[in-house]
């Protein structure tokens, strides 16, 4: 057996080095630490601009956006992501005070012609035609109830991200619908199966078939032509009229909401401009297109396409 022996200068020099990292651990440690908080703070300097410039941001001042760091990690990702959102809530308030304001515009009309009426006939009450002036009083009331029906719509549907599903006879749909106008003046066409079957909500369908009608009726001459035909797994129907039709530049803005594009589309033809908003609303909410052409007689076709069951 070999035995080795340490001089007793080695054994002092190792038990100081010894002492000498039990004294230093500590520090090493604090030092670790200290470095680590200081890099956190200087990494986490470009999240609190962001923070605080997003805590500053409010309804009033959506245009405002948090600074992206030119380093292109994370955090400038964060950045861009949180002004992306911001310029989707911007847009989204811009909207809603455009609708507010459309909606307050198109209140006033029969709100004030239905105040004209009642202050004429009270000023003048003996020579007042009472039952005209209740007539007309009733007409104007029709309308106003008929538009907050229209935007409490519009404003289920922005509410709502879902819709229900069920089966729906769209072919039934529409025959309630011309079966309930036979006596409003033009002729009614309806070509369909007895029954086609397309998947949705049963009231929204009703109200989509409903608005493109009633358009078809204002603005026809004589006839409104309404067929379903099934096509490469969809469900096809169009709504023909032989009026004036619409101008090509114009059939994609007939979609949106509060607008009229001439006089045979004004308040007094009837709706204040979200028939067929509504109507392009609900086909979205089921997967399906709703657009506008020019028929084969000369007035607007509108076609809807949905998924076949």
């Amino acid at each position: 057996m070999t035995v080795f022996i340490v001089p007793f200068e080695a054994e002092d020099a190792v038990a100081e080095v010894d002492q000498v990292l039990q004294s230093a651990l500590p520090v090493a440690v604090v030092l670790i630490m200290l470095g680590a908080y200081v890099g956190t703070r200087t990494a986490l300097r470009p999240v609190e601009r962001m923070r605080a410039q997003a805590a500053a941001i409010s309804q009033r001042n959506l245009h405002e956006r948090v600074p992206v760091p030119p380093t292109g990690d994370v955090v400038a990702r964060l950045a861009t992501t949180l002004n992306e959102t911001l310029a989707r809530l911007e847009t989204a308030a811009e909207q809603q005070r455009g609708f507010v304001a459309d909606a307050a515009h198109e209140l006033r009309s029969p709100i004030a012609s239905l105040r004209a009426i009642l202050e004429v006939a009270n000023e003048h009450p003996e020579r007042a035609d009472w039952p005209q002036v209740s007539g007309t009083a009733i007409e104007e009331t029709k309308r106003l109830q008929k538009l907050a029906d229209d935007l409490l719509l519009v404003a289920k549907l922005d509410a709502e991200p879902r819709t229900n599903t069920q089966s729906v006879d769209l072919a039934e749909l529409v025959r309630r619908q011309l079966a309930a106008r036979v006596d409003e003046g033009p002729t009614l066409s309806f070509e369909a199966a007895d029954s086609v079957l397309v998947t949705g909500d049963a009231g929204q369908l009703d109200r989509l078939v409903r608005n493109l009608v009633d358009n078809a009726i204002r603005h026809t001459r004589t006839m409104v032509a309404v067929s379903i035909e099934q096509l490469h797994g969809n469900v096809v129907l169009q709504v023909d009229d032989d009026g004036a039709g619409i101008p090509e530049p114009e059939r994609e803005r007939v979609f949106e909401r509060f607008t009229r594009l001439d006089e045979a589309r004004s308040r007094d033809a009837g709706g204040a401009g979200l028939g067929l908003a509504i109507a392009r609303e609900i086909a979205l909410r089921h997967h399906g297109t709703l657009t506008a052409a020019e028929a084969p007689s000369g007035g607007a076709r509108f076609t809807l396409v949905l998924p076949q069951v």
